[in-house]
């Protein structure tokens, strides 16, 4: 795929301008008018001064003030960028912090930096950095798996939600190393918070609803009311001065936005519009939307949504320069979406269907608890291009549906999920002679064991850091990842035997059979890559000396580690192989 790839974004309060920070570790500024759109970018690259830092974060920390974090071998540099007109290098700081950067703040003419540390008991703790003085002090006691939301620099508050409830941590310039460190609880997970106003997301019998509470209250205001809830929740922003509130979620696989009054009334709603819309906030005007939008075919792109159109329209900018959606001459997949019965349950997929296709490739998306969007797949769009029907299937476990539905594989993996992907196969997809699968993470975890107890359905199969081994994954793995597997899968835990059915590398010999190929990163710390080394080991030793061997390739790529988007690294060479034709088959 070309460069530079758009990873990461930042609007700042004021609305008036954005940075924008790239795979190549270039950031540049974009200035912005009133409705959203841009009218100016420079580039930041004097931070760039040796080729070994990475950029790890880019922020707004005031209307004309931008900080841009890199990390090398010795530690971490801020570099301090201000003017939007003309922005010039003002501070370098070297930070010797060694652990993740959540936020940063510019507050009484001093920069201040959040951070977490993760012990191995697997609490976690978060603290206050200042740079200049190396010196951090802590504003919350060990928690367990808390979710970082919000920090208010002005009135010392961080916000927290730990185990389904809410948490605002207030704290002071002396707290030290105490661990009474002062909070005030709510009943809802928070969401934001201004003023003395809170938004809270409301756990209901279908997903979400959105609410707010005001502080030193104990009323709980719904907003959606009767309205269709959603699936999952993923940002409230509050507007104190207007009154209004913005929620960001997903309802029943789509991206999903709302705004309300704090009386319930709608204001607008963005659902139903092709691609995704994500990290989305107010233009000045109040009027458009601005934020990361990306489609199967359009990676990702600063996009805004101008609220009073009639129709759902994202206009993408790309280096200065609108381009709609809709008069791209770039060809664009249709995506259709659809569900099938399995039992009781409705199995909801993305179907891209070229005219005339006889080969079809079910790609299976990572987590397990993610969902499959009408977002950037390189893969799934060459595959279209080639005539190639792609199935995106979200299997039981699948975020953004309901919570039923993404806890029915709980103490399950491998189970419900891995049948549903035989079933279609078997049910829907049977009138076609070849069909394969595609998976990344868990999706590839599912590919190869569905092919390994199944392997006369598939043609081929694409596994892309996948983990082969249950057992061994969660015998080597680290504190945070032992104590996810036993929330996911404790009870299979417990039975070895279990564990052995439902991993891939105890059908060696009979994916010895099927066309694999197989694609890990080197520095891969979720899922190791030893484990798809030693399958491709296993599968070596059982492949029979006749016509019946399938094809195999294992492709490590040095530097990759498990990363968002990493799907561009490969994309060509896996549809390449999945495209390809054995000498005497049919394409």
């Amino acid at each position: 795929m070309g460069y530079p790839f758009l990873t990461r974004m930042s609007v700042n309060k004021e609305r008036t301008g954005m940075i924008l920070g790239y795979d190549d570790h270039t950031c540049v500024w974009c200035k912005l008018d009133e409705a959203g759109r841009i009218t100016g970018i420079q580039s930041l690259s004097e931070h760039r001064t040796e080729p070994e830092q990475h950029t790890q974060h880019i922020q707004f920390i005031g209307r004309d003030r931008v900080l841009v974090i890199t990390q090398d071998e010795q530690g971490k540099w801020l570099y301090l960028y201000e003017n939007e007109e003309q922005a010039k290098l003002v501070q370098t700081v070297f930070m010797k912090l060694p652990f993740p950067v959540m936020q940063v703040a510019w507050h009484e003419e001093k920069l201040r930096v959040i951070f977490a540390i993760r012990y191995r008991s697997g609490s976690v703790r978060i603290g206050i950095y200042d740079p200049e003085q190396d010196e951090a002090r802590w504003v919350t006691p060990n928690l367990d798996n808390p979710q970082f939301v919000f920090w208010s620099v002005s009135t010392r508050e961080v916000g927290i939600n730990v185990a389904g409830l809410g948490r605002v941590y207030s704290y002071s310039e002396d707290i030290g190393l105490s661990m009474e460190i002062p909070y005030t609880e709510y009943p809802y997970p928070v969401m934001d918070k201004q003023g003395d106003l809170i938004a809270v997301s409301i756990p209901v019998e279908h997903g979400f609803q959105p609410g707010w509470i005001r502080q030193g209250e104990d009323r709980v205001h719904h907003l959606s009311g009767n309205r269709e809830s959603f699936s999952e929740l993923i940002r409230m922003q509050l507007d104190s001065d207007q009154q209004l509130i913005l929620c960001e979620g997903i309802t029943c696989g789509r991206w999903h936005y709302v705004q309300y009054t704090l009386d319930g009334e709608k204001i607008f709603e963005l659902y139903d519009y092709p691609g995704t819309l994500t990290q989305a906030v107010l233009s000045k005007d109040k009027q458009g939307l601005i934020g990361k939008y990306e489609s199967i075919a359009v990676a990702p792109v600063p996009g805004i949504h101008r609220i009073l159109e009639t129709t759902d329209t994202i206009t993408r900018l790309i280096a200065g320069q609108e381009n709609s959606e809709g008069s791209s001459l770039d060809p664009k997949p249709a995506v259709n979406y659809r569900d099938f019965h399995y039992g009781t349950d409705r199995i909801p997929y993305m179907d891209i269907h070229p005219e005339g296709a006889e080969q079809v490739v079910i790609y299976l998306h990572g987590g397990p608890h993610n969902c499959l969007f009408d977002s950037f797949s390189p893969v799934i769009s060459e595959l279209w291009q080639t005539g190639v029907r792609v199935i995106g299937l979200n299997y039981p476990g699948s975020s953004g549906f309901s919570s039923e539905y993404r806890m029915r594989i709980q103490n399950d993996w491998g189970g419900v999920d891995a049948d549903v992907i035989r079933f279609m196969r078997e049910q829907l997809l049977y009138t076609y002679s070849t069909v394969s699968l595609y998976g990344v993470s868990y999706g590839a975890y599912l590919a190869l064991l569905v092919a390994g107890k199944h392997p006369a359905l598939w043609s081929k199969v694409v596994a892309c850091a996948p983990f082969t081994d249950l057992n061994g994954l969660y015998v080597d793995g680290g504190v945070k990842l032992r104590a996810f597997l036993q929330t996911e899968i404790g009870e299979l835990l417990q039975d070895e035997s279990v564990l052995w059915d439902r991993s891939p590398l105890t059908y060696a010999s009979a994916l010895s059979e099927v066309d694999i190929q197989l694609i890990h990163g080197r520095k891969d710390q979720l899922c190791p890559v030893e484990q798809t080394e030693r399958l491709v080991q296993d599968i070596q030793k059982k492949k029979p000396n006749s016509d019946a061997a399938g094809r195999l390739e294992l492709h490590i790529i040095d530097e990759m580690e498990h990363e968002v988007y990493s799907e561009r690294i490969w994309a060509q060479m896996a549809v390449d192989f999945l495209t390809c034709s054995r000498i005497g088959q049919p394409k």
